[in-house]
């Protein structure tokens, strides 16, 4: 009986516990117990919180300014800094967003727009007129051959064509007479190159006071079909024997009007933490190893990693695990995020100017395995030529033949490219 009645009790406390508990979830709070929702702002759900793009100024802006960088692997803290500057400069007229392809999603944003490297666009364009003169902006400034002014007198006409006000043109009287005593002669570089190219190109208008450069940047295939669809550029600098071929067939050229002046290795690398503990290239052969990244055979890049390979007999052993790049620029950013366990690409891609003005350094955020050694691929020829038929073209066999210099030589060098002797 003792026993019963305590269980009753040990029921009835646990009913009423129940209950209270059922009071206190279900009890609305008092006025003085409500939270301000004006203290605490809602979670924003905008672009401002999408983690690879990142906005600036009014949306409402007629005027758009897009910068495309590979943010998240550090050194383009300058990215922001100059969009930072556009919209102080122009409050309430531009609108601009940063676009992080170090993310996939910035990625793929990228490629959407058809770029395979970093850019600024005005209202949809990354090559617009500034003081009359034809300018890119990709890349950063050093590598790209564009200064921030110039962005911003970019962005100015923009703003002006927008919202009123006068447009330039064409330049001044002055810069018109000044411009004609100069020879400006276009060039085709492929992004693999710029680092080189613009400091070559620095060193040769300081001996030629009476040339100018002027570049299109862009990725060496794109580069390539535009010259086998009929582009003439005054002088045309490519990457591989792949993407010299179409060119003679389509356009004529003979193999001697291309001039070797540099070579291209292939190294192997990793992401930082290295998965598959490489150490050489034959550790490809590894259980650990379950992705290699790799370019496209149709590039060169792809094609001797792939020949290389197959004279290792590893190819076998390897080609289901292959991922390929959509281009070959993809590669570096496939490793780094992790994406792949190892991949093949340029030496010399490995190398990057952080921030505008330093020198060349190793990128951050992979492991450098090794070099691949070249007798394993077909030779991968860095070439210029001046173009047959180009409109400026004695002043184009100048810079060819000082890319053939000492000069040119040492800075490919410091770029971690093989020199040719001439």
């Amino acid at each position: 009986m003792q026993r019963q009645t305590i269980a009753i009790i040990v029921g009835g406390l646990v009913v009423l516990l129940a209950i209270v508990a059922v009071i206190i979830i279900m009890r609305k709070p008092t006025s003085s117990e409500t939270v301000s929702t004006s203290a605490v702002p809602p979670s924003p759900v905008s672009e401002e919180s999408i983690e690879w793009k990142r906005t600036f100024g009014d949306s409402k802006a007629k005027v758009k300014v897009e910068a495309f960088y590979p943010i998240g692997f550090g050194g383009h803290e300058w990215v922001e800094e100059f969009v930072k500057e556009l919209i102080d400069e122009f409050p309430g007229k531009v609108y601009a967003v940063i676009i992080d392809w170090s993310v996939e999603e910035g990625m793929m944003e990228r490629n959407k727009r058809g770029l395979s490297c970093g850019a600024f666009l005005i209202n949809g364009k990354h090559t617009v007129t500034v003081d009359g003169e034809s300018v890119s902006f990709l890349r950063n400034p050093m590598l790209g051959g564009w200064t921030k002014e110039q962005l911003k007198k970019a962005v100015a006409a923009a703003v002006r064509s927008a919202y009123g006000g006068k447009v330039p043109t064409k330049p001044s009287k002055a810069k018109r007479e000044a411009k004609g005593k100069v020879t400006t002669i276009l060039a085709f570089v492929p992004c693999g190159v710029t680092g080189p190219y613009a400091d070559i190109k620095q060193a040769f208008e300081r001996e030629h006071k009476n040339i100018k450069l002027r570049e299109d940047i862009e990725n060496v295939l794109v580069l390539r079909n535009r010259v086998r669809d009929g582009a003439t550029p005054d002088v045309y600098i490519t990457i591989g024997m792949r993407e010299m071929e179409p060119v003679y067939q389509k356009r004529n050229l003979r193999p001697k009007d291309m001039v070797k002046v540099a070579l291209q290795r292939l190294s192997l690398i990793a992401p930082a933490d290295n998965p598959a503990k490489l150490k050489s290239i034959n550790d490809l052969a590894s259980e650990r190893l379950r992705t290699l990244g790799l370019a496209k055979p149709g590039a060169s890049v792809g094609y001797c990693a792939q020949q290389a390979l197959q004279r290792l007999k590893l190819w076998d052993k390897l080609r289901d695990k292959v991922v390929y790049a959509n281009f070959p620029a993809q590669l570096k950013s496939m490793v780094k995020m992790g994406r792949v366990d190892a991949g093949i690409v340029y030496r010399a891609c490995l190398y990057e100017t952080r921030t505008p003005g330093e020198r060349p350094k190793l990128m951050e955020g992979i492991t450098y395995v090794c070099d691949i050694p070249a007798k394993l691929h077909d030779e991968i020829p860095v070439a210029v030529c001046a173009f047959p038929g180009a409109q400026n073209v004695n002043a184009a066999l100048k810079f060819v033949e000082f890319m053939r210099s000492k000069t040119a030589a040492q800075i490919f060098a410091e770029w971690r490219f093989d020199t040719i002797q001439h």
